[in-house]
């Protein structure tokens, strides 16, 4: 009896020992289901990054019109459009570079670089300004709607660009991207196509003015918001910004602006403009975008009518001064009398991410007179305040900016320029202009339901 357990006790441990060394085994094999293919990511393309660059585009008292360069959106990151590729200009004011300028979102014309200049140490640029026509526009559908011919692969088929014009300079706002030399690909073999009888002698292409690059010495990408970057002619991924050749145009017309409800009393200010006394210089001052990317802009305007903006305006007068009594209570600064009341303000209403959901954006000046004792003949209290609505329809303050006319230096005050989709998200972001005791910058904001988050600040204004 015992050996018979002793014989069973023998086998039950030789099969549990098989059984562990047949699991490892199987543990220790190699997998051999499906080899790798690595083919697919062998042949695939490099995606088209192209970049995008945001300016501002001010309209002064003259009839005259100059582009500031704001920033630069290349492979997902923001760059100083005033430094970026300067050599010695930078790449956002190129000559022939074309900018599309909106407001609220809607397109208002292009404006072709001509000539960048050095002022004060910032760069700006002239250039021709096209605006909006309704033919064009309704030939631009037409022609958007018919099949686009497949692009050929060249040296420079993966190369970002951006939003160049055609030879002719007509405007035209659909965003369709153009090839490096400025005109549109056509089907060269398609016996059907119209052809025109051309001139024997070709107009010679407008030279470069003296001390600035030609449009193909353009910079490489990767470098930081800060530095500069050198031209690379044999960079086959260098970001080329949209090129074409301005059309003759002898003077600047101000732009058709978007309609929006008229307010009563002190909200009759042009829209843009945050009274004669905020803008000594800058007239208008609009968004502008070159993209050589397929882009479709849109309305962000969020319309009101003047009862709404009268009772949003009140509200939002009554939101600012809460906000200058919190800036007062903690500095040494005039005291508000009890009598004090905004009247030069700026009430803007944005639809920024389709929610049919306002984002009011409010900036006010309010004087203060009797302050002399701060060394200062006129002091003034600068508010921007940015508000988003409850379910009840009342503004609820998601970002605030206070300063006076003792503190730019640490507070700089906020001027709206206007909404603008800066990385072509599809959604709006608020484009500010910031004046310090120093200079000019330009911020970008991207709103959130209870948040406002800078994105950018760079650029310099005059």
């Amino acid at each position: 009896m015992k050996v018979q357990i002793r014989w069973a006790l023998t086998a039950l441990i030789a099969i549990l020992l098989l059984t562990s060394f047949a699991g490892a085994q199987v543990l220790k094999r190699p997998h051999q289901d499906v080899p790798p293919d690595n083919s697919s990511k062998i042949n695939a393309k490099k995606p088209k990054h192209y970049p995008r660059a945001i300016a501002v585009i001010e309209f002064l008292p003259g009839g005259s019109a100059r582009l500031v360069p704001v920033a630069l959106w290349i492979d997902d990151r923001f760059y100083d459009a005033s430094l970026y590729g300067a050599n010695p200009e930078p790449m956002a004011v190129e000559p022939e570079t074309v900018y599309e300028a909106t407001n609220y979102g809607e397109p208002l014309g292009l404006f072709t670089v001509t000539s960048p200049e050095e002022m004060k140490g910032n760069w700006i640029a002239s250039g021709k300004w096209n605006p909006r026509r309704p033919m064009e526009e309704k030939l631009a559908a037409q022609a958007a709607k018919k099949p686009k011919p497949k692009p050929v692969d060249d040296f420079d088929s993966d190369r970002p660009i951006l939003h160049r014009a055609d030879s002719s300079g007509s405007s035209s706002s659909t965003g369709a991207s153009s090839d490096s030399s400025g005109t549109p690909a056509a089907a060269e073999n398609d016996p059907n196509r119209p052809i025109l009888k051309r001139p024997a002698e070709s107009t010679p292409a407008p030279s470069s003015s003296p001390g600035s690059s030609s449009p193909s010495q353009v910079a490489s990408t990767g470098s930081s918001s800060s530095a500069t970057v050198s031209p690379d002619e044999n960079d086959p991924n260098r970001p080329v910004l949209r090129r074409g050749k301005p059309e003759p145009q002898s003077t600047v017309s101000e732009p058709a602006f978007v309609a929006a409800p008229n307010p009563s009393g002190p909200m009759q200010l042009p829209q843009g403009k945050l009274g004669a006394s905020l803008t000594p210089v800058t007239q208008r001052s609009f968004p502008a975008v070159s993209d050589a990317g397929p882009f479709e802009p849109r309305s962000l305007l969020y319309a009101m009518n003047s009862e709404e903006r009268a009772t949003k305006s009140d509200q939002m007068r009554g939101l600012a001064l809460d906000e200058i009594r919190k800036f007062i209570a903690t500095r040494h600064t005039p005291a508000l009398p009890k009598t004090a009341a905004i009247s030069d303000y700026d009430l803007r209403a944005y639809d920024l991410e389709y929610s049919n959901s306002p984002t009011l954006v409010f900036t006010a000046k309010l004087p203060v007179a009797g302050a002399k004792a701060f060394r200062s003949d006129e002091f003034d209290y600068f508010v921007t305040l940015v508000a988003r609505e409850d379910i009840n329809g009342t503004p609820i303050k998601i970002f605030s900016s206070v300063t006076d006319s003792n503190h730019l230096d640490v507070f700089p005050r906020m001027e709206i320029i206007d909404a603008v989709d800066a990385d072509a998200n599809g959604r709006g972001d608020l484009l500010f202009r910031l004046h310090s005791d120093t200079g000019i910058s330009y911020s970008l904001y991207r709103v959130f339901p209870y948040d406002m988050q800078k994105v950018f600040e760079g650029g310099a204004g005059v």
